[in-house]
């Protein structure tokens, strides 16, 4: 079992209300298959992607984190916060792998943190959603639904999905849930993925200096990152 966040996060509201936000959700697989160095890795990206965005002043304000991960079932262990007051989570991992409903999830948090930019007058991006796994999914019931609203808010431009297979990950199952099932998947050792996150992080600080989205060049992949 992962360690909770204080429920404190749930209370934390955008700061820098009076500037342009970008929501970002890390979907990340703690499945019994992620045991030893994968899990270990996933921890210390999750520790690096927060000390990334700590160094911008301007993501710190800005940038809106959320982190759930996957197993026999879904956990929100960090509820969007602002990257200010983001502290990483320590996870174990354990059981199998319920990605479909964290995609599920993950759409649902995006949708709610919307809705409470709209209700403070915040102007925002288009929101972000990171997918880790080293396998495939194991919630078949839920395939459907997950990859026909993930297509949908792609091609509707109301998220950025960047799906990443680690290790022994079905890739080919990866791309069937990108757009057109041929989108970008990211491929990466399961010992060797957690500069994934400083990419990541770097990503949306640049998101956030931005003036708008058709401005934003995301930082080169890390060398040890595929593009498939």
């Amino acid at each position: 079992m992962e360690d909770r966040m204080p429920l404190s996060y749930e209370d934390m509201i955008p700061q820098n209300i009076g500037e342009k936000h970008v929501a970002c959700v890390l979907l990340v697989d703690i499945s019994g298959s992620m045991n030893g160095r994968s899990i270990a890795e996933l921890n210390e990206g999750l520790q690096e992607f927060g000390r990334a965005l700590a160094q911008d002043g301007q993501a710190r304000g800005c940038a809106d984190v959320c982190i759930i991960s996957f197993n026999t079932g879904v956990q929100t262990v960090v509820p969007f916060c602002p990257a200010v007051n983001y502290m990483a989570p320590q996870l174990s991992a354990g059981g199998l792998t319920c990605m479909n409903q964290a995609i599920l999830e993950g759409l649902n948090a995006i949708e709610e943190r919307k809705n409470l930019y709209k209700s403070y007058g915040i102007p925002y991006f288009r929101p972000w959603i990171f997918l880790l796994t080293d396998g495939e999914p194991t919630d078949t019931e839920n395939e459907g639904a997950a990859k026909q609203r993930l297509w949908d808010a792609v091609n509707s431009k109301k998220v950025n999905f960047f799906p990443m297979g680690i290790g022994n990950a079905n890739i080919a199952k990866l791309k069937g849930y990108t757009a057109g099932g041929n989108g970008m998947v990211l491929k990466a050792s399961e010992k060797e993925f957690k500069e994934a996150f400083v990419w990541l992080s770097s990503s949306i600080s640049m998101v956030t200096n931005s003036i708008g989205e058709s401005a934003v060049q995301p930082p080169q992949m890390p060398p040890m990152i595929e593009i498939l």
